[in-house]
């Protein structure tokens, strides 16, 4: 665990590779406004918030935290729960993207769980932005790396905190509008904002927004995208497969409507693909493995079956 002051209000606590399930770093951000604290992210659990909640403590703050979900995936949201007296703020479509796959995340990231958690959804939601001007700190939806996407606005101090939208050395894709992520990135990298904290690559520099935008207009391209020899490749292979499967989520959305059951289509839909229900623990690893023609046969059978 690493805690690092960011300009006079922001506090940065990195749970590190090796010290949570996670395997790579995640970060959550805690801004202490004068009338308000507002914390970005919950992590996995509610016991891994002790640590926001004993900072808290031990400075003597004693104003009302709010609490913000940057998006909707599982490392983000799961320590909510932690927080009983507090709001929780998020994108409309980040509040029904949770609801949605709670069920499928949580039997399926067993691994993850250290304790029990229940789920505890945003109480506030906002459609475009949410501004607390009093304490100059805005909440703001900007898709891309899923479609609930949001960031945390610092304007006093100048800090941007983008949730999973950027990453060294490529962003992870979880949402087909390529065009969209582009934009979102343009976007971030004019506001120019003197520092910019992702919530797995931490403080990073302004030449990252120009290397993820680049790479998501090649992946939109179709383009062959060669990394330095040794170099990481990060999220490219899982990015490249996970876009060819997603297109057979999508279409099982637009036919079914309101009838869509996420947990259901993927059970399923990973059954005629020829994986168990066992396998779905590791539903990153098969998707880069699986050739996208047997999607096709999948869907076929799931079509009729």
């Amino acid at each position: 665990m690493k805690i690092r002051e960011i300009g006079k209000r922001g506090v940065l606590f990195t749970f590190e590779d090796g010290d949570s399930p996670m395997g790579c770093d995640t970060s959550v951000y805690l801004v202490l406004g004068e009338k308000r604290a507002y914390l970005c992210d919950t992590f996995l659990g509610p016991q891994w918030m002790d640590v926001i909640k004993q900072y808290l403590r031990s400075n003597g703050y004693e104003g009302r935290l709010i609490v913000f979900n940057t998006h909707s995936d599982f490392d983000h949201v799961w320590g909510n729960g932690a927080f009983d007296d507090s709001d929780i703020l998020a994108h409309t479509l980040a509040r029904k993207r949770m609801k949605e796959r709670w069920e499928f995340d949580y039997s399926k990231l067993s691994r993850f769980r250290q304790v029990d958690i229940f789920m505890r959804l945003p109480n506030i939601t906002f459609s475009d932005s949410l501004f607390f001007e009093d304490d100059g700190v805005e909440f703001r939806h900007m898709p891309g790396h899923t479609v609930c996407s949001s960031v945390c606005l610092d304007w006093q101090e100048s800090v941007l905190f983008v949730g999973d939208l950027l990453e060294e050395p490529v962003p992870v894709t979880l949402w087909g509008d390529l065009v969209t992520f582009t934009e979102t990135l343009k976007s971030l990298r004019n506001l120019n904002f003197s520092t910019v904290i992702s919530a797995h690559s931490g403080v990073v520099g302004p030449e990252l927004f120009e290397k993820n935008i680049e790479y998501i207009k090649d992946l939109l391209l179709r383009k062959e995208i060669a990394f330095p020899a040794g170099a990481d490749d990060g999220a490219h292979p899982f990015n490249v497969k996970y876009l060819k499967y997603l297109k057979y989520e999508e279409m099982a959305r637009a036919k079914e409507g309101e009838s869509f059951d996420f947990s259901k289509f993927k059970r399923e839909f990973w059954a005629f693909v020829g994986y168990d229900q066992e396998r779905m623990a590791e539903e990153s690893k098969i998707i880069i493995e699986t050739p996208p023609e047997k999607y096709e046969e999948a869907w076929e059978r799931y079509l009729h079956g």
